[in-house]
């Protein structure tokens, strides 16, 4: 661990931080983009292509299906970031750089939480922005009244459109509101978890963090099956769960539950963090 520099917050340093980390790694950033970019732009294509022989099929679904593809995959590119984040700790040599850097632990953190949790969605939309335009770039001369080709998305609106919904805390109650709304926080709760995957695990990250959650799933449905063969009461937790569902609070819950684990995830990811050093790669140490 780097104790040579005040272990505080300085902006500086952690400006200099983060520019010492996008041009290192400047072109594996690069081709993340292009990648996630030229990816978005095929799937949007193609989905008009197959989509846009019926007016009115294409019309229904434009405000909805290429919002949730796109949804869906930022959940997906946002694991596989936040798994790459701390990839300076597979080497000793590459623990050694980041930890004789000339900043404090927090900063080095916040630098790796600023590109690969957060700064990854902010490229995402707009490389789905893009992509969009592209879409329409290239279809744009082939529409006609038997070929369809909608106009771009404003996916700004459109988180707009949502915040304003879930900071209402009726719209909360909603089933549906409610269920996106624990899904957008999800996709943070998983950049925190896939975060903390990096720092316990940094060699093969996305595959020991995804084997884990599903192995304590696993074994939380394990426990809890015998419990509730014996000891509940199918009936009467039915009927609790629907009542609960119907009076608004599953909704709420979820978001909660959600949120807690955004917390959680990130805490654990800065204090395991804190406690690497240079010699050993093991997480408890």
């Amino acid at each position: 661990m780097n104790t040579s520099v005040n272990q505080t917050f300085n902006w500086s340093r952690f400006t200099a931080t983060l520019r010492k980390e996008v041009v290192e790694n400047k072109r594996a950033l690069l081709f993340t983009v292009i990648g996630v970019y030229g990816f978005l732009t095929l799937i949007m294509i193609l989905g008009n292509l197959f989509t846009g022989l019926g007016d009115d099929i294409y019309d229904t679904m434009n405000n909805h299906m290429p919002q949730t593809f796109v949804g869906g995959m930022l959940g997906f590119v946002v694991c596989i970031s936040a798994s790459l984040a701390f990839h300076n700790l597979t080497t000793k040599t590459g623990r050694a750089n980041l930890f004789t850097l000339p900043s404090s632990m927090l900063e080095k953190f916040l630098v790796n939480v600023l590109i690969y949790a957060v700064g990854i969605i902010v490229v995402f939309f707009a490389c789905a922005q893009l992509a969009d335009l592209t879409r329409i770039a290239v279809l744009i001369s082939f529409r006609s009244d038997a070929f369809y080709v909608p106009g771009p998305i404003n996916f700004l609106n459109s988180l707009s459109y949502m915040g304003e919904r879930f900071g209402n805390l009726e719209e909360l109650s909603d089933l549906a509101t409610g269920f996106k709304a624990a899904i957008w926080i999800g996709i943070i709760s998983n950049a925190g978890l896939y975060l903390l995957g990096s720092v316990i695990w940094p060699r093969l990250s996305l595959l020991k963090t995804f084997a884990a959650m599903y192995a304590i799933e696993f074994a939380l449905f394990i426990i809890a099956a015998p419990l509730f063969y014996f000891f509940g009461d199918g009936e009467a937790l039915i009927e609790w769960f629907l009542r609960f569902i119907m009076g608004g609070r599953f909704s709420i819950s979820m978001i909660c539950i959600t949120a807690f684990q955004v917390v959680l995830y990130f805490s654990l990811a800065w204090y395991l963090f804190k406690r690497k050093d240079v010699i050993s790669l093991k997480w408890w140490k």
